[in-house]
Order: C-alpha cells, then sequence, then structure tokens
C-alpha cells in the first residue's frame, strides 16, 4: 500500500484531520459550518468530496462532530461513531462539559452553553462497539475505544506509528504541552485510556486542539 498521509485542517480551536493511503477518511469535523473549509483543504491535497470513504467522529461534542450532517450530505461518505456517543449526534446535543482543573472552569463560560452544546442532528451510518478496522476503506490502522472525556469517546492507531486522538490529550496552557483534557466525564477513564495510548510506543500523537506531540512527550505527561 502507499505510504499514509495525515493532513491537519485547522479550524479555529479545533482539529480535522484528511488520512489518506489507498482510500481517503476524514476525522472530525469541527464546528457546524466548517464543511466548505474542510472540503477546501482537501481540494487543495487533490481530494474530491467523493473520494472521502468515511467520517469518523471521535466524539460527540459539538466542535468534533458539528459539521458531520452536511460533510454526509456533500461527500456520500459514512459516518461512524462508538455507540456509547451516538446519542449525542443523533439528538444534536453534547450535553455538558465536566470540568477537570480551573482551565476547564473558566473555559467552560464560553464553551459549557446551550448555544455551543447544539448542532445539526445525524442518525450514525456505523455504530462502533469495539475497535473498527480502516483497512475497509484503505487505510492501514484501526479504531480504538479510549473512554473518559466522554463515553464514547475513540482514536485511531495507524500502522505506521502515529494515532489521532480526539481530546484524549489537551495542549495545556500556556506552555502547550500534552496534558489530561479540561473537560471529562470520567477523569481515571481518561488516565487509564492515556496508558492505552502510552502502551502504543508511538512516533506521533495528534490531536482535536494543538498538537501534534511526540510520543516521548505523551511519555512524559503527568
Amino acid at each position: 500500500m502507499a505510504p499514509i498521509e495525515i493532513h491537519p485542517v485547522r479550524l479555529g480551536i479545533a482539529n480535522a484531520y484528511l488520512v489518506r493511503q489507498d482510500g481517503t477518511i476524514l476525522v472530525d469535523t469541527g464546528e457546524p459550518g466548517s464543511e466548505e473549509a474542510i472540503l477546501d483543504a482537501a481540494e487543495s491535497l487533490g481530494i474530491a468530496p467523493g473520494d472521502i470513504r468515511l467520517i469518523l467522529l471521535t466524539h460527540g461534542h459539538g466542535d468534533h462532530a458539528g459539521s458531520a450532517c452536511a460533510l454526509r450530505k456533500m461527500t456520500g461518505a459514512k459516518v461512524a461513531i462508538h455507540r456509547d456517543d451516538a446519542g449525542k449526534l443523533r439528538n444534536g446535543h453534547q450535553g455538558p462539559l465536566r470540568a477537570t482543573c480551573i482551565t476547564g472552569r473558566v473555559l467552560g463560560l464560553l464553551f459549557n452553553t446551550e448555544k455551543k452544546a447544539r448542532y445539526p442532528p445525524l442518525e450514525p451510518d456505523i455504530l462502533i462497539t469495539d475497535t473498527l478496522d480502516l483497512r475497509d476503506y484503505g487505510i492501514d490502522g484501526t479504531v480504538i475505544p479510549t473512554p473518559g472525556h466522554t463515553p464514547g469517546s475513540v482514536s485511531v492507531i495507524l500502522d505506521n506509528g502515529e494515532a489521532i486522538v480526539g481530546d484524549l490529550i489537551f495542549p495545556s496552557v500556556p506552555s502547550e504541552k500534552p496534558c489530561m483534557p479540561f473537560w471529562a466525564d470520567t477523569p481515571h477513564e481518561v488516565k487509564k485510556s492515556i496508558g492505552t495510548i502510552r502502551a502504543r510506543r508511538l512516533q506521533k500523537v495528534y490531536t482535536g486542539h494543538g498538537g501534534p506531540f511526540t510520543g516521548e512527550e505523551i511519555e512524559k505527561m503527568r
């Protein structure tokens, strides 16, 4: 197979990722209204809307799933999410953000609002229950559960030693070193999931905000 390419799409504070090998998938979709920016980024890489075979959501928060409905219509790609976050997507509502630190409490004044919580609802095409093999979509990699930030958070583990982990890991403020997410439904599960990522001995880890980080930086996380 061809080499794996990971192309970050910076959408304000959040990141989406176009992953290309023998096929192309999109990981996360940004807030509502991000679809044109994502498709413009794809076009700059020579990727047509119809080339995107799968839209994978790392979790059901609006800054990651907000444009999934529009992008499914524009690409024809199937949308996949873990079953434990599927309710968020179906309802178009991310639910409350539970702060894990003072930064999360302060930023929650902006992001933990009803307006931010809502986004266009969508019935997912694929419910992930355990793992999802991405070889069916032309990518050497696997989607694995990494719960904690939300119950249905997942990460993409690629065979080239890289990963996309959504909001499992955040950039700290102001150092931008990797740290625990500012919000998590179950912080102890976050720590277990970070341990799962560490055990993979990855070379590079791409995150939903900021990043990427080296495997060595992830190892040094407190």
